[in-house]
């Protein structure tokens, strides 16, 4: 009987690691609270720790196939909207926007064109905690 559950779980530590996620890329998750549409791309605020808030600016340029964004837009799954940004090696890679399809929706807003002004120039993002 040792010897069988000794066997068991050898197998089970192999194919843990034989299945195991490898992925090079380290995804952080943000719950977002409102998402302004702007000329220049989007402007993402975003809760950061218990009760604080925080903003990110993400160019329009990113939100190309291949680029550095894309946007998810859909209404039937209750956990829209949220951010996820992914790392390679501790620098930023990209960002999945998950968002309410709706633009009439609560979480979407407009930002007026001369807030947003040099914001969109950016290379990365830097979230904060």
């Amino acid at each position: 009987m040792k010897r069988i559950c000794i066997v068991l779980l050898l197998l089970s530590l192999v194919a843990a690691a034989a299945f195991g996620d490898n992925s090079v890329f380290y995804p952080v998750r943000v719950d977002v609270v409102k998402i302004f549409a702007h000329g220049q791309g989007l402007r993402v605020l975003y809760r950061k720790g218990v009760n604080g808030l925080a903003d990110v600016y993400i160019p329009a340029a990113w939100f190309v196939p291949g680029g550095k964004a894309e946007l998810v837009r859909a209404d039937d799954d209750p956990s829209f909207p949220y951010m996820t940004v992914f790392y390679k090696e501790g620098k930023f890679s990209h960002l999945r926007l998950y968002a309410k399809a709706s633009a009439n929706h609560d979480t979407w807003g407009v930002l007026p064109p001369d807030q947003g002004a040099g914001k969109f120039d950016v290379e990365e993002i830097k979230l904060q905690f």
